[in-house]
């Protein structure tokens, strides 16, 4: 049944919040629109996510930084003294960690490098939107327990990446 234009659904979708803060000016010079791409990349992975916390709005803080800034927490918190492209830090030690049915609830904050995003996006001969999408999503996955350290790890996160970016017609990175 149809509804009616001052019906509301009986329960609201979820949409995670994100905050998004501009740590360098590269990010605002490339065009890539991160104010709106950003939140539905996140909105898009949250839905796409299997098993995922009922009744909860996730809230995630995303920094587009640089690599001098990703230098310094590689290296004081991974003891790795080089910029990467993300960095992710999980409030829960995965999903199974977090409460259902409680409304906004913080996971983690995602770090992004523009000059090593760039670089490598350039590198695999991707289009830099693509490949920056890629690493919000896999940031973000970061936050929610999925992780690469072992095979079975990797293989699970790679396909859910690989589906996702399907829905954004990006092809699969790993191949």
């Amino acid at each position: 049944m149809p509804m009616m234009p001052n019906q509301r659904p009986s329960s609201p979708i979820k949409m995670p919040n994100v905050d998004l803060i501009f740590d360098s000016p590269l990010w605002g010079k490339s065009k890539l629109g991160c104010r709106t791409l950003v939140p539905s990349l996140i909105d898009l992975a949250w839905n796409n996510v299997p098993k995922r916390p009922k009744d909860i709005e996730p809230e995630i803080c995303v920094t587009l930084s640089d690599d001098p800034s990703l230098r310094i927490l590689n290296r004081n918190h991974r003891q790795k003294n080089k910029p990467t492209n993300v960095l992710s830090f999980p409030d829960w030690e995965s999903m199974d960690d977090m409460p259902s049915g409680i409304g906004d609830i913080p996971i983690g904050d995602i770090v992004v490098a523009f000059e090593t995003v760039k670089r490598e996006a350039l590198e695999q001969n991707k289009p830099f939107k693509d490949h920056f999408s890629h690493i919000i999503i896999h940031g973000f996955l970061h936050l929610l327990g999925y992780d690469h350290i072992f095979d079975a790890q990797a293989e699970e996160m790679e396909a859910l990446e690989v589906k996702i970016l399907k829905k954004l017609d990006i092809p699969n990175p790993y191949i």
